[in-house]
């Protein structure tokens, strides 16, 4: 799939943002979650497993990157749904800089077991909906990396590797670098209105690099969505000791709009966009405030934190196990159809596109309406059109393209010395739109 916007940007930039065509259409590869392009793919497979978050231990909002050799571990979170109790295990795969799988093996990437089981979980505490939490730290005892690099960690059940429930991408890093970035309006006018243009240097005094367009590497992600992203870049301009990255169009991202947002934490009293909330026996649901598409031609400036979620109980004390599971219903009001397909998304989805999160048109509602089973927290999400017949998505019909909108973008650059079997990733950098 891709993202197409229909007022404005030229369909040449958007050849680049891929959204996972083979996400709705699997086909057969090695893996469920490797790409006929070989590329490994983060996926949720298991319905019954939910609330799947990577990120800095403390940092719940983070990007999951860790440095060489000493850094704060990663912490894998995630629930799961299912009456059985299952085993789950994990293993951890290593990746070039295009998340194709790497010519390592794993006594090359790792120090430890090639694979481990998740630590025993921990069940839910006075929720209605009952669950079972799990928590990993990544490196631990069992696994340590010893390169740096992309990686998928890859969690299954009951010792088959065939029964994938979900699989999540992370970096380790070697902080080498030091790259200097900006992301704001375009120097081309005809991209001005909708789009952000990012630009960066990266300075490596102590790193040689012999053959720069030959050697390197540089990505590009918006919002965490990895298959929203620019990879393969190779800089414009090479000064001593600095490899420039400074174009007009291969660097260009659309704005989008600000993600819409809402707060299940109380289950007693309607927050933040939360028309009223009824408790039907044996669960809680939380039925929002109707949305409407956004006027294209109109921004609204408000604070979000660009499609994420943290998850919390009003009183709880610990989210992990005390936050209940409750039934969210969207709805977005049309007065009529669109031809074609509308979904919910934003990490609250795992970014995918599927029956899980495609609303459906109730007419006598005027409305298109999903619902999803939710943990209790503060979400981000938008809405993206499908048009039928079609392998594009348009983030513009429904939401708006806006050169003001916040986003926040990971850069990261990978370095392949000659002899050398991995990219390196050498260092990353965060920035934020239009600050």
């Amino acid at each position: 799939m891709k993202i197409h916007h229909n007022r404005n940007i030229p369909v040449l930039i958007l050849a680049s943002f891929i959204l996972g065509f083979l996400w709705n259409n699997p086909v057969q590869c090695q893996h469920p979650y490797q790409d006929t392009d070989g590329k490994l793919r983060e996926m949720a497979l298991d319905p019954n497993v939910k609330t799947i978050q990577l990120y800095r231990e403390g940092w719940p909002l983070s990007y999951p990157v860790i440095r060489l050799p000493e850094d704060v571990p990663l912490v894998l979170e995630f629930d799961d749904l299912s009456k059985d109790q299952p085993t789950f295990l994990y293993k951890v795969v290593h990746c070039n800089a295009d998340w194709t799988p790497s010519g390592l093996i794993e006594q090359e990437y790792l120090e430890g077991y090639p694979e481990n089981e998740v630590p025993g979980s921990t069940p839910s505490f006075n929720t209605y909906y009952t669950y079972r939490h799990y928590t990993l730290n990544l490196p631990n005892e069992n696994t340590r990396f010893l390169v740096s690099g992309n990686y998928m960690v890859v969690v299954y059940r009951d010792w088959d590797p065939g029964d994938v429930a979900f699989t999540k991408r992370f970096m380790v890093t070697e902080g080498l670098v030091n790259i200097q970035a900006r992301a704001g309006i375009p120097v081309m006018n005809h991209y001005k209105g909708c789009c952000h243009e990012v630009d960066f240097t990266v300075k490596h005094a102590g790193v040689n690099i012999d053959d720069p367009f030959g050697d390197t590497r540089a990505a590009i992600y918006q919002n965490g969505l990895w298959d929203l992203g620019l990879e393969g870049l190779q800089p414009y301009m090479v000064n001593p000791l600095e490899l420039v990255y400074d174009f007009q169009e291969e660097n260009i991202f659309p704005g989008g709009n600000e993600f819409r947002f809402f707060d299940t934490k109380n289950t007693r009293i309607p927050t933040y966009f939360i028309q009223h909330i009824d408790y039907i026996d044996p669960y809680f649901h939380f039925e929002l405030k109707p949305d409407k598409p956004n006027p294209p031609h109109l921004y609204f400036s408000k604070e979000d934190i660009n499609g994420r979620y943290f998850i919390e109980s009003e009183g709880g004390r610990d989210p992990g196990v005390d936050a209940d599971y409750v039934f969210v219903h969207f709805s977005l009001t049309m007065p009529n159809p669109l031809d074609g397909s509308v979904y919910i998304t934003g990490d609250l989805t795992n970014w995918q596109f599927n029956d899980l999160n495609r609303m459906e048109y109730v007419a006598d509602k005027g409305a298109y309406m999903k619902t999803l089973l939710l943990k209790q927290g503060v979400y981000n999400y938008r809405y993206l059109f499908l048009p039928a017949f079609s392998e594009q998505f348009d983030m513009a019909e429904i939401e708006g393209s806006h050169y003001e909108t916040e986003n926040e973008y990971l850069i990261l650059f990978y370095h392949r010395p000659p002899g050398t079997r991995y990219d390196r990733l050498l260092g990353h950098q965060v920035i934020h739109s239009n600050q």
